[in-house]
């Protein structure tokens, strides 16, 4: 994690906002571009400092990895029509809370993933007994054009809109009564998410906390992803028989003129992973994947588990593994990197790819499962390690029906 305010680098978040917490502290974070991964840093930011936190909502947030973890508890309610999701505890619940804690953290909004948002008629749901609220706001969003990196874009004032995403843009949102400062309680920050070490967003964090600090708005950015929370491996299983297809569907040519297994390499090449492993019985899979790690399966007739366990031996010290397999042509590269992000968050510990609620291939794993992957049998893959942790899992939505399609049969 790193963090800077107009002082240089700083070491823990309340810091880079410059804040000063009061007992029963309530803060309420809303905007977008890393709500959730702001409020679990600061929360274990905290609790390592021996506060007693609870971490909360009053809109809905993707169902946590854990309902206590080290000093945080996550109260919340089951969300009937979204079981990926949580929502608002009952009424009252709130109020009470903030009696007991040292710090209630409140996700107080929604963006569906954007890096930006514009506020809708009811939103953000800020409780009135909030002491601080901190907008986020990502910028990844810089240099996008902005109906793909704002939620809402077609609500924004017509005075501030913008065919892409610039400076400009990012502070009229962000200063605006109406946007990033709509239904502020108590004190107000400010904090620009996805600076990374990216010189384009790290430029333009320095110039938004110059304009912002005009208008008498504190600013601080940074990065809130751990380094070592990127070594994921992706692992390729190619060793099927493909009985059902009548012949190696791997190699079969589709209508753009690639074999089929090309589709899935070609997807899993531009992205930034520590490894990037083939498991497969055939030799004319392995020259077409001459950059990946190749892992040649001697007993395909082991069934799936048998391709996953060679795979995770190969992954060595990786803290993570994406398990694809090399018959869903549909899926892209911005589909995979949603995947790796939303795992990066530390929400989950388990990650689907889903349509319409229903699980589905791609699914990332925390290395934590190991030892449970290790152990599986025959043609089992990893769901009945999910079904042992439900409340572990993530799923993320895929762009189109087409992304998880597997092709089974001429």
């Amino acid at each position: 994690m790193k963090l800077w305010n107009f002082r240089g680098e700083q070491n823990s978040i309340t810091d880079a906002l410059q804040l000063s917490l009061p007992d029963h502290a309530v803060i309420s974070v809303v905007g977008a571009g890393g709500k959730t991964s702001l409020i679990f840093a600061w929360a274990h930011e905290l609790a390592a400092a021996g506060k007693s936190v609870v971490i909360t909502t009053t809109t809905h947030m993707y169902r946590p990895e854990r309902m206590e973890d080290g000093g945080i508890r996550i109260v919340v309610s089951d969300d009937p029509k979204r079981p990926d999701k949580v929502t608002a505890p009952p009424e009252g619940v709130l109020e009470g809370l903030r009696k007991t804690a040292d710090v209630v953290f409140i996700e107080a909004d929604g963006s569906r993933r954007k890096p930006l948002k514009w506020p809708g008629e009811r939103e953000p749901v800020i409780p009135d007994y909030t002491d601080i609220t901190v907008c986020v706001a990502g910028l990844s969003a810089v240099g996008k054009q902005t109906e793909e990196a704002v939620f809402r874009a077609d609500k924004l004032p017509e005075a501030i809109k913008s065919e892409t995403v610039d400076v400009n843009l990012i502070h009229k949102m962000l200063a605006s009564r109406e946007g990033g400062q709509k239904g502020v309680r108590g004190e107000f920050r400010i904090f620009l998410n996805q600076v990374d070490d990216d010189l384009d967003r790290l430029a333009a964090a320095y110039r938004l906390q110059q304009i912002l600090g005009v208008f008498g708005i504190q600013t601080a950015w940074g990065s809130l992803i751990e380094p070592e929370d990127r070594k994921i491996a992706v692992i390729l299983e190619a060793a099927g028989d493909s009985k059902r297809f009548g012949s190696n569907k791997l190699l079969h040519i589709m209508d753009d003129g690639r074999p089929m297994i090309a589709s899935i390499l070609d997807a899993v090449r531009p992205l930034d992973v520590y490894k990037k492993i083939l498991v497969t019985q055939y030799d004319e899979a392995a020259k077409l994947a001459s950059d990946f790690d190749i892992v040649m399966n001697d007993r395909p007739d082991l069934g799936i588990s048998r391709s996953m366990q060679l795979g995770l031996a190969a992954a060595g010290d990786a803290d993570a593994y994406m398990f694809c397999v090399c018959d869903q042509p549909g899926l892209t590269t911005e589909t995979l990197e949603k995947l790796i992000q939303e795992y990066k968050k530390g929400t989950a510990g388990i990650v689907s790819l889903a349509w319409q609620g229903e699980m589905r291939n791609p699914k990332i794993f925390s290395s934590r499962y190991k030892e449970e992957l290790m152990k599986l049998k025959g043609d089992t893959g990893g769901r009945q390690i999910i079904d042992a942790h439900k409340k572990d899992l993530l799923l993320v939505e895929a762009e189109s029906e087409d992304e998880i399609k597997d092709i089974d049969r001429l």
